[in-house]
Formats: structure tokens, C-alpha cells, sequence
């Protein structure tokens, strides 16, 4: 389906190519996999997804009205919108649905882990005519490219978009299937027949080729942990990444995420994306700012989050990160239900994983990883995707690590003939 497009009809949420997959691939699950039986989720676990879920109706009702500037106005964000979102953020769960109900074994969760470099092979064959090319897929099936064409081109060549909405997506996704591949590694379990090391090789030649540093730098980070640490360290460090991103924004508004020294190593990598970085950062401030004066419940959607220019009344704001956007619009309510939700399924994960390393606790240490970056990418981007969610999922529903106890030893009875005699 096209990017960048929806089919927006009154009452109901936007028809688009996340909402259209996500509904259909859980109805297809419920025709077919309806004899699977249902995991158990704690009560906090539908409390989260609930608070997400609510979080725009009250959203609405402190935004009703609209946001007046030189160049015109802001439409408020009433109730029937609230609702309208309510709704939208509940098909967006619906892959989270689907992860704990029909991938929350270790079958299904096996599975999954399989299929995403599996998925990555497949797709880098258009990558790779767009990497020489230039993007253009998207326009020829489709007539339109869904984002700008200048942020595809890094270093001298393209990034591959294909039918993702920006390069940084592509790179995002080869990224988690590197990782995915180096993972398998470890359970010494192939990928489409072959060898995992030599997929984790190649799928690194493709991520080079998305020339997206970001996702490089999570790769080169995240590949040696999972090939030299115990699962159970993988799934530590995811827990407590997601508990600083849950505090994220108390985090930034003190000044105690060191973002300056961020900025000092990103320029002695690359000059251009210091700069870029620091804009982004001071944006970001500005952003915060705003967001705290609706701490709660936020602004709502039409971009009553955004910042404008007092005298000229253009909108001069870029909100890149999918933290920010969460913030800005639905307060600490819509925040702390996404990310809580996330950062719950990571520590569900800690409880199924052992000190012991088998492919049971590599699959799930695997996919808390790779929940991980895909969540931390989050800070600087954009990025929560239906395979965010549904890697939550899976992980959600895992049960409690038990020590193995020794078999009892039974004695043997006597016979018949030996009683008697």
C-alpha cells in the first residue's frame, strides 16, 4: 500500500497501510488460529493498553477551542476527534494483540525471529536497485514519493526507501535483521536454508548501504552483545533502557541526559550530523517547553503541539522524534501508557529468562533486544511501527523461569515372586 496516503472516513480510523494489514492480519489469526489456547496477561498490562487507548478522550477535553496565530488558526481538538483517535490507537494494538495471542509460545516466538531476517533477504533486492537507482519504486507503482527526495541522498548515493515512508525506516529494519541474524547465530539455526553467519555478513553490507549512522551505531553496539553475552544480559539492559525512556522527558527537562556530549561525539564523527543534531535538540527543548503546559493530557493532533512564529505565524518546528510527538499531543497519560506498555513486556521477559542459556531463553532474550533498539530509535525518530508492538506482544505473555529440580528417584517394587520368596 501507498505511504503517506489514508482513507479517512467520519467516525472511524484512517484506512492506511498500517491500520489495513494490522486489522486483517488479526482477523485472518482469529479464523485460523482460534484453537490456540489464550495466554493470561497481568491486570496492569490492560490498564497500559487502556490508558493508551483513553488517552485521547481526555485529550479533548481540554482542547476544544482553537489556536489562533498571524497566519490563521488551529482547529481545536474536540471530543468526536478524541473518540476518533481513541479508536485509531486501539487498531494499533491490535499487533500487540496478536504477538501475545498467537506468537506467545516458543514456537510462535521462534518463529518471528526467523522471519525478520528472512523478510530483510527478500527485500534487499529492491533496496539494492534503489541504492544504485535512486528511490523511485514508490513513485512508479504509486505516482507520488511519500517524503522528501533531498533527505534520501547521503555520501554521494541514495538511501533505499522502497515502500517504507523515509530511508530511515529501511535502515532501521535491516538494522533489527542484522541482529536478528547474529541472534540465530547463536542458536545455530539457518535462515531460508542458509548459513546465519553468512546472512548476519551480508545483511551488514546492507546496512552500510542505507548510510543511516544511527542504526549503524545500534548494530555495532547490539551485535556483540548478542554474540558475547548471556540472554539474560540482553534482557537487563533492555529493562533498563526502557525505564529511562519511560522518565525521558523529566529526564531532558532537568538537564540530566548528558545531550551536549552527545553532540561533542557526533561531531567528531561527522560534522553535518553534530549540526543537525543540536538543532534537533534545541527544538526539542522548545517543544518540552510547550508540552508542559498541558503536562497531562496534552495538546491533541492537527499540530496544536507544534510551534509557530509569533510575528509570521509559520510553523517552526521539526518533531523527528517519536517521543516528543507522544508527549506533545497526549501528555503523560498517552506517553506513559505506550512506553509503559513496552518497557512491561521487557520485564515479563526478564522473568521467563534464566541464568541457563538455551534456545527457549535466546529466542526471548533475542526479541527483548531488538525491542530495545527499535525503542531507543524512538528518541531521534519516528519509527513505532507495527513490528514495534508486535515484538512487545510476544514477549508479554512469557512465563516465570524455573529452576530445574532433580528427577525423584523412584525404588524399584518387588514382584509377586520375590515378595515371596
Amino acid at each position: 500500500m501507498p505511504s503517506g496516503t489514508q482513507i479517512d472516513l467520519p467516525l472511524l480510523p484512517p484506512l492506511d497501510k498500517t491500520s489495513v494489514p494490522a486489522v486483517s492480519t488479526l482477523l485472518l489469526c482469529w479464523m485460523r488460529g482460534g484453537h490456540v489456547e489464550k495466554p493470561r496477561q497481568p491486570m496492569f498490562v490492560y490498564l497500559l493498553a487502556l490508558g493508551y487507548v483513553v488517552a485521547p478522550i481526555f485529550t479533548s477535553l481540554g482542547n476544544s477551542y482553537e489556536l489562533l496565530n498571524k497566519a490563521g488558526s488551529i482547529p481545536g481538538f474536540y471530543p468526536l476527534d478524541g473518540l476518533k483517535y481513541a479508536g485509531r490507537h486501539l487498531v494499533m494494538l491490535a499487533p500487540f494483540y496478536v504477538g501475545s495471542r498467537f506468537l506467545g509460545t516458543d514456537d510462535g516466538r521462534s518463529l518471528l525471529l526467523k522471519s525478520i531476517p528472512a523478510a530483510a533477504l527478500v527485500y534487499s533486492l529492491p533496496m539494492l536497485f534503489e541504492v544504485r537507482m535512486s528511490p523511485q519504486l514508490h513513485r512508479w507503482v504509486y505516482g507520488f514519493f511519500p517524503h522528501s527526495f533531498a533527505q534520501q541522498m547521503r555520501y554521494g548515493g541514495f538511501r533505499p526507501v522502497v515502500f517504507l515512508d523515509h530511508g530511515l525506516q529501511v535502515a532501521l529494519f535491516t538494522c533489527l535483521a542484522l541482529i536478528a541474524a547474529v541472534i540465530l547465530y547463536r542458536r545455530r539455526t539457518p535462515v531460508l536454508q542458509a548459513p546465519p553467519g553468512l546472512v548476519a555478513g551480508y545483511l551488514s553490507v546492507m546496512l552500510l548501504l542505507c548510510k543511516s549512522l544511527g542504526s549503524i551505531v545500534y548494530a555495532v553496539i547490539a551485535a556483540p552483545i548478542a554474540l558475547f553475552t548471556r540472554p539474560r544480559t540482553w534482557v537487563k539492559i533492555s529493562c533498563v533502557f526502557m525505564v529511562l525512556i519511560c522518565a525521558y522527558p523529566v529526564l531532558r527537562t532537568y538537564g540530566i541526559i548528558p545531550v551536549q556530549k552527545i553532540a561533542g561525539v557526533a561531531n567528531d564523527i561527522s560534522p553535518d550530523r553534530s549540526k543537525s543534531f543540536e538543532q534537533r535538540v534545541s527544538n526539542e527543548e522548545q517543544l518540552l517547553a510547550k508540552a508542559a503546559q498541558k503536562p497531562w493530557f496534552g495538546w491533541g493532533a492537527w499540530g496544536r503541539n507544534r510551534l509557530f512564529d509569533k510575528y509570521t505565524g509559520r510553523d517552526i518546528s521539526v518533531t523527528d522524534g517519536g517521543w516528543i510527538i507522544e508527549f506533545g499531543t497526549f501528555g503523560w497519560l498517552g506517553y506513559i501508557s505506550l512506553f509503559g506498555l513496552l518497557a512491561s513486556a521487557a520485564f515479563r521477559a526478564l522473568r521467563a529468562v534464566g541464568n541457563q542459556v538455551t534456545s527457549a531463553s535466546i529466542t526471548i532474550g533475542g526479541l527483548s533486544l531488538l525491542l530495545c533498539v527499535n525503542v531507543i530509535d524512538m528518541l531521534p525518530n519516528s519509527n513505532l511501527t507495527p513490528l514495534t508492538l508486535l515484538l512487545a506482544g510476544s514477549i508479554a505473555v512469557t512465563q516465570r523461569a524455573r529452576a530445574r529440580r532433580p528427577s525423584p528417584i523412584v525404588k524399584p517394587q518387588p514382584s509377586a515372586a520375590t515378595a515371596a520368596e
